[in-house]
């Protein structure tokens, strides 16, 4: 079995979201498919509903592009 894996930490007192990545998980492709599929994962999980999450999407993602 070929497993990939990351890790996600996060430090609510300085704001800042860390991911480490398995050394098997290198293509950009794979870590944004890995992520995008666990957050609609867990928005479906609780209960979101499609409109919800293009709601976050759009009220947030400018807030965190702009933090790069």
């Amino acid at each position: 079995m070929n497993t990939k894996s990351i890790k996600i930490d996060l430090n609510f007192d300085n704001g800042e979201l860390n991911m480490a990545f398995s050394d098997n998980l290198t293509k950009d492709e794979e870590r944004g498919y890995i992520l995008s599929a666990a957050f609609l994962s867990y928005s479906a999980s609780k209960g979101l509903s499609k409109e919800d999450v293009m709601n976050m999407v759009n009220d947030y993602y400018d807030q965190i592009a702009d933090q790069k």
